[in-house]
């Protein structure tokens, strides 16, 4: 399999080398350069070849890092911060964990930037609001899918454009450029998210999927034979009465909540779409409609081939065949499984009128805010974290794919389980554009479970409508 995203990272690191001009060895001297934020920068490599300083075991010839450290800067430009410090709103610790001495926060570690972490007590967006009502604005915040459009209904926000050269090749070798014009509005960025990432996987039971005589769904996924006509008929095979009394004791699938939701992104629509700064009512589209059906018809009044039991214990105990859920229950919840029945990876199926596999994917909503006090800084600091997923690689894995799968192995996953996770990162990904409009009605998925979509389809539209209205009328 060709690694693509390494290749990536080669050819846009070379590309901003070339544009930057920065990390050049000095001629006659060492290969040492003053960073912009006063951090010395170990050049390329020395006369012999060798790199200079600290950190060799994890450093390569001809490139740049932090002086004293294996922290890759190799390609990245030159800036000065006039004001270190950024403020950032969030639910959360914002600066991730260094787990590698490779690893890096280059905000901090090469440019000398501060984050000041300011962090939600109570209610996220009524505090918010107190906040920027008492003129203490942060920079940047982080917000969910309903952020979009609410603060630009609310002119809370301001557009990056004026900060952030989008030009520049990192966001389109990071893959962030694809979602960001998809989310502009009136032409501008006004919310960077980085590339989407998968909402789940589905994980299946090897032992289960064996014994009802079954090949294994990664082997059908391999050979484009991974599609809802087959996906249906695993569920049928696997719902069984194991112990003849009538009643269903092993499920095709247990129901999760983000199951609803990436069976209807796997059409490649949603019943809410967005296009041209306008979110769209797409309740009648007919894929939509194949989706509701598909869903209804494996649930309670139709099949019954979906459990709605606690998905954790139902998988983890054999009682489901499949669950969709996120990558790292894999290693939180479902742990022990890998070695006892055996655990596999496939993405959700493909549905045959999609011109593509689609996954359903999450986005951050990184704003930049209105009174913000310091822009300049907050602007380097989202071009910073875009070199951070392009340089954050281990150096002593033969490829970049190589470590991401090492680091799921590292955490109890089989090799062609890691290798599918991977892989499903790569596949087409549908932005779940409902989430970002609240419809007072519920979650058009979830009602699709319980209600034939005939009905379902009449009694909501208006709702949607209205909920559309409502969520893109300025305050």
């Amino acid at each position: 399999m060709k690694d693509l995203k390494w290749k990536r990272i080669l050819a846009g690191a070379m590309a901003i080398l070339l544009l930057a001009g920065c990390g050049k060895t000095n001629e006659g001297g060492d290969a040492d350069t003053d960073s912009p934020g006063g951090q010395k920068v170990q050049g390329e490599s020395s006369e012999n070849g060798e790199p200079q300083g600290g950190g060799e075991d994890n450093r390569q010839a001809d490139r740049s890092y932090v002086e004293g450290t294996s922290i890759d800067v190799t390609g990245m430009p030159q800036a000065e911060l006039a004001e270190k410090k950024v403020t950032v709103y969030c639910w959360g610790e914002y600066v991730p964990e260094k787990l590698y001495d490779w690893q890096g926060y280059r905000f901090q570690d090469y440019y000398g930037g501060e984050v000041e972490v300011i962090l939600s007590t109570g209610d996220y967006y009524e505090n918010l609001y107190k906040l920027i009502a008492a003129g203490e604005i942060p920079d940047i915040v982080i917000g969910e899918a309903k952020s979009f459009p609410a603060f630009l209904m609310k002119d809370l926000v301001q557009p990056w454009d004026d900060y952030v050269d989008f030009d520049n090749p990192v966001w389109q070798e990071t893959g962030s450029l694809e979602d960001i014009d998809k989310m502009r509005y009136d032409g501008k960025v006004y919310n960077i998210t980085a590339k989407s990432h998968n909402l789940g996987v589905m994980f299946y039971n090897q032992r289960l999927i064996s014994e009802a005589g079954l090949e294994e769904p990664m082997e059908l996924q391999k050979r484009g034979e991974w599609t809802w006509e087959k996906f249906r008929e695993y569920l049928d095979a696997t719902t069984m009465d194991t112990t003849g009394d009538g009643i269903t004791d092993v499920y095709g699938i247990v129901n999760t909540g983000d199951f609803p939701l990436a069976l209807f992104a796997s059409t490649g629509e949603l019943h809410i779409e967005y296009e041209n700064n306008q979110f769209i009512n797409n309740m009648k589209s007919q894929k939509i409609q194949d989706a509701a059906n598909f869903l209804y018809e494996i649930g309670n009044n139709g099949s019954q081939l979906m459990s709605l039991g606690d998905p954790v214990s139902e998988f983890l105990n054999g009682k489901a065949a499949f669950v969709y859920t996120n990558d790292y229950r894999g290693y939180v919840d479902y742990a022990a499984l890998w070695e006892t029945d055996g655990i596999g990876i496939v993405p959700m199926p493909k549905y045959s009128g999609a011109d593509g596999q689609y996954q359903a994917s999450l986005t951050d909503n990184i704003w930049l805010m209105k009174g913000a006090k310091n822009p300049e800084g907050a602007a380097l600091l989202v071009l910073a974290e875009q070199y951070d997923s392009l340089l954050n690689v281990d150096p002593q894995a033969e490829s970049a794919r190589q470590s991401q799968i090492d680091d799921w192995m590292e955490k109890g996953f089989s090799r062609e389980a890691a290798e599918a996770v991977l892989d499903i990162n790569d596949m087409p990904t549908k932005i779940l554009w409902p989430r970002n409009i609240p419809i007072a009605d519920g979650n058009v998925e979830y009602r699709a479970m319980d209600t034939p979509w005939t009905t379902l389809s009449d009694t909501v539209s208006g709702s949607v409508d209205k909920a559309i209205l409502d969520a893109t009328t300025s305050e």
